[in-house]
């Protein structure tokens, strides 16, 4: 048998053969480097202290000075009787039309806020009215078709339907609104603690909500975050906590006695302790009728109070029950100085409008309610010189602050 010719080694082949086993040997640990600075950087942001923020508007640069405009409301009070005939028909619900003629004002705002009375948790829940609520969940849904950015959740109703009912209303929001915020309540532990900050203008506004008590019901043991009952510490503390990641602060007060428009002690209390702490803004809720509002001069800032805006839409048929307040603002800030001012601050009644059944109900300002209006509503005694009067009697003329009353 013939011997196979041996092959002469190539030395330009060989050579090439070295080099690229070198590249390839040094492109790996490359690779791996990278690969571990990457872990790092998603370890260290994994242990970042998450803030919760929900873009409300798109964020513009910050340069100088900015500014937004606000619009808030009181109680959204769902009585039976606002719901009552849809309940009969049996055809479902649908309450868009009742906040229409208010709506421009909302949806013209920058930001909108309205107090979210009682819990929405339908028919699932069983329905009922006072003295502990349960309303159709398409309430939030009309809340929301309105443009409002910023429910309050907490009030002395929202454990109406037990623990489980109020985080299911939170869930509903999440999952259905998510660019909807809400304050003074919470889905867990971990949500607790991520503070609401949202971007308006490119100014960053912390946002903060407490209620004075839960109408007998006590919070579950393991849920002791449930909901933000008023508490100096808690407030002290959350203020603090907030101010680090915000640039103002404005916060949802559910506070007062029921039925009295002046200013009780308890609310004076909270007003200075959170001035003191920076709050550039109080908006109040739980009293179902208007209190004063003011622009309080503290030692090292000023705050906008509006005590009580009333009930916004409610069957409460007094006089009283039937005003509200619209709180209105334009909130300026300086971003080299800090500093805050206001512009355009107003006070606008508000009115809500029935007729003798409850078949045809909205809610106005003093601009829409007409005398026409007037001369059918529900209530006897609600005509726009009764809003005027009221509103003289119990706001009066706040320095700083135009009360609309034409």
């Amino acid at each position: 048998m013939a011997k196979k010719k041996r092959r002469k080694t190539n030395p330009f082949r060989l050579g090439l053969i070295v080099v690229c086993g070198l590249l390839c040997i040094v492109l790996v640990i490359c690779l791996g480097a990278i690969g571990v600075r990457v872990a790092q950087k998603e370890k260290v942001a994994n242990e970042q202290p998450k803030v919760l923020k929900k873009e409300v508007v798109e964020k513009k640069e910050s340069k100088g000075s900015s500014s937004f405009s606000f619009v808030g409301v009181g109680d959204n009070l769902i009585h039976g009787a606002i719901y009552y005939w849809q309940m009969l028909a049996g055809n479902g619900y649908q309450f868009d039309d009742i906040y229409e003629l208010t709506n421009p004002y909302v949806q013209n705002a920058d930001f909108a806020y309205i107090n979210q009375e009682v819990i929405c948790n339908g028919e699932e829940y069983g329905l009922n009215s006072y003295p502990v609520f349960n309303a159709p969940r398409e309430i939030l849904d009309a809340v929301a078709n309105a443009g409002y950015d910023w429910l309050s959740t907490s009030s002395n109703h929202c454990m109406d339907t037990g623990a489980n009912g109020l985080i299911d209303e939170m869930n509903y929001l999440d999952d259905t609104y998510p660019k909807i915020v809400y304050t003074g309540t919470h889905t867990s532990e971990k949500a607790r603690s991520e503070y609401t900050v949202v971007e308006l203008n490119g100014i960053r506004v912390g946002l903060l909500g407490y209620t004075y008590g839960l109408n007998g019901y006590t919070l579950p043991e393991d849920m002791p975050w449930l909901v933000d009952v008023i508490d100096e510490d808690l407030i002290r503390e959350d203020m603090e906590k907030i101010s680090e990641i915000s640039d103002v602060q404005i916060v949802a007060m559910h506070w007062g006695t029921e039925y009295v428009t002046s200013v009780t002690d308890e609310q004076a209390k909270y007003a200075k302790i959170l001035n003191e702490c920076g709050a550039e803004v109080i908006i109040g809720t739980h009293p179902h009728v208007i209190e004063p509002c003011e622009i309080y001069h503290g030692k090292n800032q000023d705050t906008l109070i509006y005590y009580s805006l009333g009930n916004f839409l409610s069957a409460q048929d007094t006089v009283g029950g039937m005003i509200g307040g619209m709180a209105s603002f334009t909130l300026n800030y300086n971003f080299d100085t800090k500093e805050v001012s206001f512009s355009d601050v107003k006070f606008i009644p508000t009115v809500t409008y029935f007729n003798s059944q409850f078949t045809s109900i909205k809610t106005t300002t003093i601009h829409e309610y007409t005398d026409d209006m007037a001369a059918t509503h529900g209530t006897a005694g609600t005509t726009r010189q009764a809003v005027i009067d009221y509103v003289n009697e119990v706001v009066g003329s706040p320095e700083g602050i135009e009360v609309v009353l034409e």
